[in-house]
């Protein structure tokens, strides 16, 4: 029988196999001259994926080669002008890999005449017959629609499913070669060969309703192992040891590659049946469809994480969800994780009980507010001398008399406050000048609508609560802990480029930075937060002020006209 090649050949190669008979010329009386079959074995042309066309390419697979070993036999047609010439009806040729050779059975001579076609085929079966009224075509057809020859239901072993692949050679003996007479053979698939390769990721998979699934390597794509009860197109496939399914199918118009598989669901280590199907395609005799079947659970070995601040956001437009990268995973060489240029935010906050924006959670965005890895420009917050309709004020004074950090920390409204700005102002003749900042937010939401399918809201300006979190979560230290307090709001001078660096190099993981500081040594972020009637909120970094030995960090009311950086989030 063929055996299938073991691994580590790279190259693409035909199996040659040289066999020599000794054979008759009667016309000529010339006896005994050496007859030399070459048998030579094509490669399944490989398809990029199942039902779809590529370039001619043989398996790469060293797994999915055949040679013959010793032992096997071909049936062997010996045709001249319609009808069989000296008995050479399904001879039988044995092959004697030492010597090289095709041996008759039962020391039977061949002879050679001229005109002489030959039809081989593998396996060799008793009582096959060829009907040779209709030419080669009908001789290759007799072979091709006996029931003798068809594939195995059960391809679970390596005998059964290489007898299962009918392979057909045809050929006359060249008589100008100066080696000798040369039958050459070249023997071609009749059959199909399917391949299923099931896959599935193991890594990091998250709860279920959580609203994200991990992305790329934060999972790793692999070969599903512990895969079993593997049925492809109503075959017993054999598996080979690369841990792919493959079966050998006749041709057919309007087919696909069906069937199903049992695998261990990484979530709770219970067996679960997976059914898949390809699309709609055409099994050519010769051509190798390979079906790539990715789990939809978690493969086992797989861990359950939850999202943290500071994993990285990523929006899949194909698959219409969000994907995270985990923000403590492995990077790469450069520092970076993986595909960071595609992130587009990083979690600031995803504790349930801090997702408090009734607007938001109307929407079903409650699972995390996400901050953008660039910043809008720069942009005033409104008027003066005005208290915003709909917008509480939050002043230190309420912080002061209390000693009650609530009212700040709990202000998660920076999606409702940028709507209730926008419905005040935004058909004002001075929006664009009075509130740039909500200005730049409008405009960028304009530009670059929330794709379809994505569960997100729009871009929205931060509010005093959602830079707290970004501080506790991101930067180490909690404004409730600053020890520098003034009449504007919460300050510390000591802990402003500690926190600065803990931010900056979060961001470094996607190749991303902060603005620069500005001539007064100042980096201030804009917050959708009201302090009274004429401040806003604002996160700002004072360091390295000539005037000052502090490092500054703060949250702090400051004059509504005074522009600072708009950095948006969005919730999902």
């Amino acid at each position: 029988m063929f055996c299938l090649k073991s691994p580590g050949i790279s190259a693409y190669l035909y199996s040659k196999f040289v066999c020599i008979f000794a054979i008759e010329k009667r016309s000529t009386g010339c006896e005994g001259v050496p007859f030399t079959i070459r048998a030579i074995v094509a490669d399944f042309e490989e398809l990029s994926h199942a039902g779809k066309s590529s370039t001619r390419t043989s398996v790469k697979d060293e797994h999915l080669k055949m040679e013959f070993v010793d032992g096997d036999s071909i049936g062997v047609f010996a045709i001249k002008d319609g009808a069989i010439m000296d008995d050479i009806d399904n001879a039988k040729l044995v092959y004697n890999r030492s010597s090289g050779s095709w041996n008759p059975v039962g020391n039977g001579t061949l002879y050679w005449y001229d005109g002489v076609s030959y039809v081989a085929y593998y396996p060799y079966r008793r009582n096959i017959t060829i009907d040779v009224s209709k030419g080669m075509d009908g001789a290759i057809a007799s072979l091709t629609g006996n029931e003798k020859l068809q594939p195995s239901k059960d391809q679970s072993t390596t005998e059964k499913h290489i007898v299962s692949d009918l392979l057909i050679a045809t050929g006359v003996p060249a008589i100008d070669n100066s080696s000798g007479i040369i039958l050459s053979l070249q023997f071609q698939h009749q059959f199909a060969l399917l391949v299923l390769q099931p896959q599935v990721y193991v890594g990091c998979f998250a709860p279920e309703k959580a609203g994200f699934v991990y992305h790329m390597e934060s999972r790793v794509l692999g070969t599903d192992s512990v895969a079993i009860n593997v049925s492809l197109n109503g075959i017993t496939p054999y598996q080979i040891d690369s841990l792919k399914y493959c079966a050998i199918v006749p041709p057919q118009a309007n087919a696909r590659v069906t069937g199903n598989y049992t695998t261990t669901n990484g979530r709770d280590d219970t067996n679960i049946k997976i059914n898949y199907s390809g699309s709609s395609i055409t099994l050519v005799s010769g051509k190798c469809y390979t079906l790539k079947v990715i789990s939809p659970v978690p493969g086992k070995g797989s861990i359950e994480r939850k999202l943290y601040p500071g994993d990285f956001i990523f929006q899949n437009e194909i698959d219409r969800r969000i994907e995270v990268h985990p923000g403590n995973g492995m990077l790469e060489e450069d520092g970076k994780i993986y595909d960071y240029k595609n992130a587009i935010g990083m979690v600031i906050t995803c504790d349930p009980e801090r997702m408090t924006d009734k607007k938001c959670n109307e929407k079903g965005w409650n699972h995390a507010y996400v901050m953008m890895l660039d910043s809008l420009k720069e942009g005033n917050w409104g008027p003066v001398d005005l208290i915003e309709v709909g917008i509480d004020t939050i002043s230190i004074a309420d912080v002061k008399s209390k000693h009650d950090f609530s009212r700040i920390k709990n202000n998660m409204n920076g999606y409702s406050e940028t709507l209730q700005i926008l419905a005040n102002h935004e058909s004002d003749a001075s929006f664009v000048s009075d509130c740039r900042a909500f200005y730049l937010v409008k405009t960028y939401n304009n530009s670059n609508k929330v794709p379809d399918g994505i569960e997100r809201s729009p871009w929205f300006l931060p509010s005093i609560g959602q830079w707290f979190d970004m501080l506790v979560n991101i930067c180490g230290r909690s404004p409730e802990n600053f020890q520098h307090n003034t009449g504007n709001g919460l300050q510390d001078e000591k802990w402003g480029q500690e926190t600065l660096d803990k931010l900056e190099g979060q961001l470094s993981k996607v190749g991303k930075s902060l603005p620069q500081f500005n001539v007064n040594y100042r980096l201030g972020f804009s917050c959708s937060s009201q302090y009274d009637k004429d401040r806003s909120w604002m996160l700002l970094w004072h360091i390295d002020d000539p005037l000052y030995k502090w490092e500054r960090v703060c949250l702090q009311g400051y004059n509504k006209t005074s522009a600072w950086h708009v950095r948006p989030f969005f919730a999902f």
